[in-house]
């Protein structure tokens, strides 16, 4: 009987914890920037720039000049 680990074996026991880091990098990372989004998706960043620009648009109107 040989006590030699298969070739695959090693790779897998050798590799496994890398793999599973990255993943674990990968999702908290996801979870940390969840919180940062709105429900449709969009960025809290891309709210204010909406909002910014409506406001810009409504205070032209109100003075009487055209966007």
């Amino acid at each position: 009987m040989s006590n030699e680990v298969p070739w695959y074996v090693s790779l897998i026991v050798s590799w496994l914890p890398l793999v599973l880091l990255q993943g674990a990098i990968v999702w908290h990372g996801r979870q940390i920037r969840r919180p940062m989004m709105t429900t449709d998706g969009r960025s809290i960043a891309q709210v204010f720039e909406d909002l910014a620009r409506e406001v810009k648009r409504a205070n032209d109107l109100r003075d009487g000049s055209r966007p």
